[in-house]
């Protein structure tokens, strides 16, 4: 099940996306000290980044218009991931229990929203709609995309002067666009005007609505893009970037420092964002190392030259799901077989095979709630992955075989144990003739060992978790590869697994 909602998931992501952050890191060495060096940018892009309205709900009331004007939430669970605008006026908001959303609202209406089939199929066809006018598109989650629509602004600017003196569409951050003391920045304006011919594009072919930023990276046109909500659009100039990066009220809303992260920069007595901002970089080197302080830095500063990364097919598939307890070998077997089937089917569809096996456990912990993850994985027999991508039923009971093994390996069965969460996961997927080519050679050296797995997740999530995140973590289910825990979204470089996440987030109300 995909826990938190479309907001959710998009800190896994993030996290991922700032890992690639600065390189080289923007650092001078003098005389043996580092000195913040300011990345000399290139030519101004234009980003901008979409934010669809209340996803689900708005997948749910699509597919049955009934529902369009009642109160409406999706629950997974016993949590409210997200409910729609009339709900949210009505008092229930986005991870609430179903309790107290029903206590709060009556006549809330609930459609179970565990399978993810249809959010899934929606939220590519909105990808696939975007690609059709630029193929630079990036997803992040279900419900986001990235896009750089520099060259395309280029174009129409060439193909008609007049368009840079247009005046910008919707809102622009901390601004009035009355004011004559509004700078106008003519990639900017044009940008804003293409972001919303986007948007209407997007309600006109699938019904759909949602916010949009506007500004010249990543970073920043997601942190603007919720400047106003629902379905509107906010663009952001450069003389204002201080202005948003002073407005993050703590360092938990900086995009890229997760959960984790966060605790060791308290610990240096870093509350603010301004506290980052200023801090001697060579203290932060001597706790991060060069690389990642300078990330940080730049990021509490508002500096991202991280590229609009096109995404391609996803690099594995899993599912997940929480519970209070599980405790028993029977019930971890049932688990893992419907994961399974799952995926199995989704596999099928694919038409991938994928060369690795990875199962993914959470220990319950009254200290360390959310973050104790551990991870083994093994190579999958070519034999059986070309059943896997054929349909043959027999893939099944071997898999879970597999998968079993690799639980034996990480609990003792013989002393009491309590999982709170299981995920099942296929990763380096091929396509059939490469798979078949590469055999069981590839799929030996795509086994990493169990030490490895555990340290790249433990990096990951450090810089993935979030508040929401957090929360996400208790009801999760369908996870991509990295991005929070539990939901599934699907990265073209490697799936966001909400499991094993990491990067930027803004609590949205999206």
């Amino acid at each position: 099940m995909d826990v938190g909602d479309e907001d959710i998931e998009d800190e896994t992501d993030w996290n991922s996306i700032c890992s690639d952050f600065v390189q080289p890191p923007h650092v001078v060495i003098h005389g043996g000290k580092y000195c913040s060096k300011v990345p000399v940018p290139p030519v101004q892009r234009v980003i901008l980044h979409f934010d669809l309205d209340c996803f689900y709900a708005q997948v749910e009331m699509i597919r049955n218009p009934a529902l369009r004007n009642v109160p409406l939430g999706i629950q997974q669970k016993y949590i409210i991931v997200t409910c729609n605008y009339v709900a949210r006026d009505l008092g229930v908001t986005k991870l609430m229990l179903v309790t107290d959303a029903k206590e709060k609202c009556p006549q809330l209406v609930l459609v179970k929203g565990e399978d993810l089939t249809h959010y899934r199929e929606t939220s590519y066809k909105v990808t696939e709609l975007l690609m059709s006018f630029c193929p630079l598109v990036e997803r992040l989650g279900f419900d986001e995309n990235f896009m750089d629509i520099t060259e395309m602004v280029e174009r129409r600017i060439e193909q008609n002067p007049e368009s840079a003196h247009y005046s910008y569409e919707g809102h622009v951050y901390n601004l009035d666009t009355s004011d004559a003391k509004v700078m106008v920045h003519p990639r900017l304006a044009v940008g804003s005007r293409i972001a919303a011919e986007l948007r209407a594009e997007i309600h006109s072919k699938l019904g759909l609505t949602g916010c949009a930023g506007i500004a010249t990276s990543k970073l920043l046109a997601k942190l603007v893009s919720g400047a106003f909500k629902p379905n509107q659009q906010t663009t952001l100039l450069p003389e204002s970037v201080k202005d948003i990066m002073g407005s993050l009220n703590g360092l938990r809303k900086v995009p890229g420092v997760g959960h984790q992260t966060a605790k060791r920069l308290q610990a240096l007595g870093l509350v603010s964002v301004q506290d980052l901002q200023l801090f001697p970089l060579a203290d932060l080197v001597r706790e991060f190392g060069v690389s990642t302080a300078q990330r940080l830095q730049n990021l509490a500063l508002g500096i991202d030259d991280t590229p609009v990364t096109p995404t391609g097919a996803p690099q594995s598939l899993s599912d997940e799901d929480s519970f209070k307890k599980m405790s028993s070998t029977n019930e971890v077997w049932q688990k893992v077989k419907d994961l399974l089937s799952s995926i199995l089917d989704r596999m099928h569809k694919d038409g991938r095979q994928p060369l690795t096996l990875r199962l993914t456990i959470r220990r319950y912990s009254a200290t360390n709630k959310w973050f104790s993850r551990e991870s083994r994985q093994c190579p999958i027999p070519n034999h059986i992955g070309q059943k896997i991508t054929s349909g043959n039923c027999d893939a099944l009971a071997q898999l879970v075989s597999m998968a079993m093994k690799l639980f034996h390996k990480m609990v003792d069965t013989n002393t009491a144990f309590h999982l709170t969460l299981l995920n099942v996961c296929f990763s380096n997927l091929q396509a059939k003739c490469a798979a078949v080519s590469k055999g069981s050679i590839a799929s030996f050296f795509t086994h990493r060992s169990p030490e490895k797995t555990q340290a790249s997740s433990r990096c990951q999530e450090d810089l993935s978790q979030s508040v929401l995140g957090n929360l996400r973590g208790q009801v999760g289910s369908d996870v991509e590869a990295g991005n929070s825990s539990l939901i599934a979204c699907e990265r073209g470089k490697g799936s966001i697994n909400i499991m094993s996440p990491p990067t930027m987030c803004l609590p949205s109300t999206g």
